[in-house]
């Protein structure tokens, strides 16, 4: 699970979750990431564009959440920790976020995000067989891979010094066709190589000097 890889790369004690509600408030359930940060960590804050999740968390008594946008925020404290889970993909310019992140990080923090592995079977017969539509999220403005990833954080004097890719399938999602391709790849996970199943990417960025 997505949520489990990403707490383990974590460090306290004030962690920033940035798009922390989730395309949907998950209150309770293990794969929603604020939530497992806020079981493990005393000194979260969570930022978001969406006013309506960000109200909805709130009627549930979470505290220190913030509407504002991923490549723009501000705080006057820094972080020690800045989780960006699946976020990265949705943004207009990645470079910003990076940038901004960079401005609010302890000198030894680190920023821990991941993003959609491009090259999983997962999303490669999606792009096959739904041709031009090659992405199943609407929302997505670009796709991201090893090398690619590690060419943009250069270029904001962030390194990569940890990488995992992991299996982050979720077996209630609404779409059958989705449901199906899980449950085959559970049946042959034992012939399916390892880097075919895995369809998400996790990275831990430091700066650079």
């Amino acid at each position: 699970m997505r949520s489990e890889a990403i707490i383990k790369y974590v460090e306290g004690p004030r962690v920033l979750d940035v798009g922390c509600t989730d395309h949907i408030v998950k209150i309770g359930k293990p794969e929603w990431l604020h939530g497992r940060l806020r079981d493990h960590f005393e000194d979260v804050t969570g930022i978001d564009i969406s006013e309506e999740n960000l109200n909805l968390m709130k009627e549930y008594g979470i505290p220190n959440l913030y509407l504002q946008s991923a490549e723009d925020f501000h705080f006057d404290e820094p972080f020690d920790t800045i989780v960006a889970g699946e976020l990265i993909e949705h943004l207009s310019n990645p470079g910003m976020f990076l940038e901004t992140a960079m401005k609010h990080l302890k000198s030894d923090g680190h920023i821990v995000l991941s993003t959609p592995y491009v090259f999983s079977l997962l999303y490669f017969l999606y792009a096959f067989l739904k041709f031009p539509k090659t992405c199943q999220n609407c929302e997505h403005t670009g796709w991201f891979c090893i090398q690619t990833m590690k060419e943009l954080v250069s270029r904001y004097n962030l390194k990569i010094v940890e990488f995992e890719m992991v299996e982050d399938y979720d077996p209630n999602d609404p779409s059958g066709t989705y449901r199906m391709f899980v449950r085959l790849i559970r049946l042959f996970r034992i012939v399916i190589p390892r880097r075919l199943r895995q369809n998400a990417m996790i990275f831990v960025l430091a700066k650079s000097n």
